[in-house]
């Protein structure tokens, strides 16, 4: 199962249209066909229109570019080159398995995101609990008993009482700082410097890094194997590595390639890119291999990402359980301190 039902319909829709491609049925047959199919109804709509621009003798490429939130400059130029080719169903084939790989990664991201997510979410709802439920009815018990609360009670009670008190305050403030990070990240100097800092950071920054070099080789590879030019086969690869830092290094590959100099030697200037993406591309410009061997370093990189991936889960979730779980049981313990001395006497 797909991660998104957005690229799972696209996926289904890419493998249906290569089969029925591959079988020898016109094209405006299969769009048809595959119109009536789609369990999507905007995807629906949208291969509705393609059939009456195609029917109409619009170029099939030229039909699906009018729809560029279903298909992107990758996916609009492959089916073109494919078109070009006289060989639209391997095009379309190549695609569908791009599109499953790629999709692959970003659902093991998701997928690890999931524990960490659920602890936070677990601590703020008893942290609520306490601040608005337990630790108020408490503080009643506590004043009516008269005598000084211990020291880790005072401190909980004392923290609980001003997040209280003043939650709105601190809701606005968090709203605040993160309406403002957006507008940095999204602006085009803010989403260069943080898109070079998740590379960078320490353990995580493996991670990104991995899952950029994967998604940007993968999409270089698949293009030249269906006969774009490498130019313009690493700019639209630039823009699927979704990392701002790495897209703009892949430009500067491009404008040096296009004034002459080889990809082995252009790659070679980068640090992002380890040795075997230069020694793969060396050995494919040399063979004339380069896409069998850029997918190669891209299933290299997929492989990595998931072990690393696999490492930092093992490592974090249980310290992230360690860490929440002493924070609701001090809390816990703090509320319940004073009635575990009052009921053994200490009052």
């Amino acid at each position: 199962m797909l991660a998104s039902d957005k690229t799972a319909h696209l996926y289904i829709f890419t493998q249906q249209f290569a089969s029925m491609m591959a079988s020898g049925l016109r094209l405006v047959s299969v769009l048809s066909n595959l119109a009536r199919e789609m369990p999507s109804r905007r995807l629906r709509n949208v291969v509705e229109d393609i059939t009456e621009d195609v029917y109409s003798g619009i170029n099939l490429a030229d039909a699906m570019e009018k729809h560029p939130k279903v298909f992107n400059n990758i996916y609009v130029n492959m089916v073109r080159s494919g078109l070009n080719a006289g060989k639209l169903s391997e095009a379309l084939e190549q695609l569908s398995e791009y599109l499953e790989k790629a999709d692959n990664v970003k659902k093991k991201i998701q997928t690890a995101c999931l524990y960490p997510a659920f602890i936070f979410i677990a601590f703020v709802i008893v942290f609520h609990v306490m601040s608005f439920i337990i630790l108020p009815r408490f503080q009643v018990l506590f004043e009516t008993m008269g005598r000084k609360l211990p020291d880790m009670t005072l401190l909980v009670m004392n923290i609980g009482v001003f997040y209280a008190d003043n939650w709105p305050f601190l809701l606005g403030g968090l709203i605040f700082i993160i309406a403002l990070s957006f507008v940095w990240v999204t602006s085009t100097d803010g989403r260069l410097i943080w898109d070079e800092m998740k590379l960078r950071l320490p353990l995580v920054g493996t991670v990104w890094r991995a899952a950029a070099v994967s998604r940007f080789l993968r999409t270089f590879a698949v293009q030249l194997r269906n006969h774009i030019p490498a130019v313009q086969a690493l700019r639209l690869a630039a823009d699927a590595t979704a990392n701002a830092y790495l897209a703009e290094i892949v430009w500067q590959v491009a404008e040096r390639v296009e004034s002459g100099e080889t990809l082995a030697a252009s790659f070679g200037r980068e640090e992002i890119f380890e040795g075997i993406v230069v020694q793969m591309v060396a050995s494919g410009e040399e063979a004339g291999t380069m896409d069998r061997l850029l997918l190669s370093a891209a299933n290299y990189f997929d492989t990595l990402l998931f072990q690393r991936i696999n490492s930092l889960t093992a490592m974090v979730n249980p310290l992230l359980t360690a860490i929440v779980g002493a924070g609701i049981a001090g809390m816990l313990v703090a509320s319940f301190l004073p009635v575990f001395e009052m009921s053994g006497g200490a009052y």
